[in-house]
């Protein structure tokens, strides 16, 4: 069964390119992780939903920043968005 989900579509995308960036197999990202190789294999095929512990896991022993994993927009300055002083 294959969990179709954009931002999973990412992840497993990203981990793969990272991994490959590394020159790692899937058995060297098992030994640096602690997650067993058939979990990561099923992870970049989309089988598998990493929770974002596991995700963050991956990350750090890939040296990949943690908020690269989450497509998360930086949050605008309150002055920005009109709501700095009052005065």
């Amino acid at each position: 069964m294959r969990l179709e989900n954009e931002t999973g579509d990412k992840f497993r995308s990203r981990l793969r390119c990272w991994r490959a960036s590394e020159e790692l197999t899937l058995a060297d990202l098992a030994d640096l992780t602690g997650y067993s190789k058939p979990y990561l294999s099923r992870v970049e095929r989309g089988e598998r939903s990493p929770s974002p512990k596991a995700k963050v896991t991956m990350a750090r022993r890939l040296g990949v920043a943690v908020r690269d994993i989450f497509d998360v927009e930086p949050i605008a300055d309150v002055d920005e968005l009109g709501g700095g002083d009052a005065g």
